[in-house]
C-alpha cells in the first residue's frame, strides 16, 4: 500500500480484534515515532501496548464498541505551532500504521484518562491518543452510525479551495491533493482549513475560524495530506508552518 492508497482507505475506525499488534508491524510503528521525536524535538510521542486484560486504554462506549490493544499519546507542549505540528506529524504516523494494515483513530477527549498512560516532561500535554489494532471482520452498528454521523458534516471540496480558475479547472496534482484534503480526519469534524492557489506555484493554507485551538491540529493533519500527495504526483515542495504558511513548488 502506498501513501495514496492508505489516505483512500483509511478511515476512523472503533472496534478492534482483541488481538496484539506484533513483530514487523508494531517495529515499524516504534521507528517512525522514534524518527518523529528526534527530528522535531517538540514532539514527544510514546507507544503503550496491552494491560493484563489485553487492551491498552478505556475508550468511551458512546462513541467506541471495543477497546484497542495498542495506543500512541500524541505528546507536545501547548500552543499553536506545537499543536500544528502534532497534527501534521500524528497524521503521518497515522498513515504508517494504515500501511501497516492497522486501524486507527484519533481522539481528543472520548476515552478514560485514567487509563491513559504517558510520561511527560515539563510544559507537555496528551493532545491526543490514537487507539490502534486490527479491524473486525464485521464493523459493529454503533461504528457505522457514529462514522455515518459524523462524515454528513464534510465539506465539499470546493468550499476548500480558492484559486483563479475552479477546482474542475485547476491541474490534475492539485485536485488529487484537495482530494486527499477531503478525506482528511478533523478533530473537531469541520475541517476548518482553506487552500488557496495563486495560479502559479504557491498554496497557502489558512484556518477559517479558530474557535477550540484544536484547528490547528487539523490544519497540520491537512497539510500533511496536501503535501504527501503533491510529492506522489512530483511537485516537490515544502509547508511554511503557521496559520496562512505557503507550499511554494
Amino acid at each position: 500500500m502506498d501513501i495514496i492508497e492508505a489516505i483512500n482507505t483509511r478511515i476512523s475506525m472503533r472496534a478492534f480484534e482483541p488481538r496484539a499488534v506484533e513483530g514487523d508491524v508494531l517495529r515499524a510503528l516504534e521507528e517512525n515515532i522514534d524518527e518523529i521525536n528526534e527530528n522535531e524535538p517538540e514532539m514527544n510521542f510514546q507507544l503503550y501496548g496491552p494491560r493484563e486484560d489485553g487492551t491498552a486504554i478505556t475508550m468511551a462506549r458512546a462513541m467506541f464498541a471495543t477497546d484497542a490493544p495498542l495506543y500512541a499519546a500524541l505528546i507536545a507542549p501547548k500552543g499553536e505551532l506545537p499543536e500544528e505540528k502534532l497534527g501534521f506529524y500524528g497524521e503521518r504516523l497515522v498513515l504508517v500504521a494504515t500501511m501497516c494494515g492497522l486501524g486507527t483513530c484519533w481522539v481528543a477527549s472520548t476515552y478514560d484518562k485514567e487509563t491513559c498512560r504517558a510520561e511527560l516532561r515539563e510544559g507537555d500535554v496528551v493532545h491526543d491518543v490514537v487507539p490502534m489494532g486490527y479491524a473486525p471482520a464485521k464493523i459493529p452498528l454503533r461504528q457505522r452510525s457514529v462514522r455515518t454521523t459524523i462524515r454528513a458534516r464534510s465539506k465539499k471540496l470546493e468550499a476548500m479551495y480558492e484559486g483563479p480558475v475552479p477546482l474542475a479547472q485547476a491541474p490534475e496534482w492539485l485536485r488529487a491533493c484537495m482530494d486527499a484534503v477531503g478525506k482528511a480526519p478533523s478533530a473537531i469534524n469541520e475541517q476548518p482549513v482553506k487552500f488557496i492557489w495563486d495560479g502559479e506555484n504557491r498554496v497557502t493554507a489558512k484556518l477559517i475560524r479558530v474557535k477550540t485551538g484544536l484547528e490547528y491540529t487539523d490544519l497540520g493533519i491537512a497539510k500533511f495530506h496536501f503535501m504527501a500527495v503533491a510529492h506522489h504526483y512530483g511537485v516537490e515542495g515544502s509547508w511554511e508552518w503557521g496559520d496562512g504558511g505557503t507550499f511554494t513548488f
